[in-house]
């Protein structure tokens, strides 16, 4: 599956309605401005429901981050669980397009965001 198919999937499953379209976009087009609103607005990215929840990921199955680096990150749960806690924002889709894992930026602690489609 492509990033334009997996990021569309994604969205329709977790991202506020109003927000889907955009976040397609800005996933594709301005990985770092998506960046941005995972660590300082993601109430605007996700319904209130996935906050404080959490999700269980494969560790050695692939996932896309939108983290740290200035690209969009193809890599495994083993690998992006030492990102985690560590206060710079972060965004855990897995390949599937069927369970995401998110952190705000942390200062002093870190709002995690999870959803995971039944």
């Amino acid at each position: 599956m492509s990033y334009k198919e997996t990021f569309a999937l994604f969205a329709e499953a977790f991202v506020n309605k109003e927000f889907q379209e955009r976040f397609v976009h800005e996933a594709l087009k301005k990985p770092r401005k998506l960046h941005e609103r995972i660590c300082h607005r993601m109430e605007e990215i996700f319904p209130a429901t996935y906050k404080g929840k959490n999700v269980a990921f494969d560790p050695n199955k692939k996932c896309i981050v939108f983290g740290w680096s200035k690209d969009v990150e193809e890599t495994t749960w083993s690998q992006v669980s030492n990102q985690l806690g560590m206060g710079g924002g972060v965004l855990v889709i897995n390949q599937a397009a069927t369970k995401f894992y998110a952190e705000t930026e942390g200062s002093p602690v870190s709002v995690i965001w999870a959803g995971q489609r039944q």
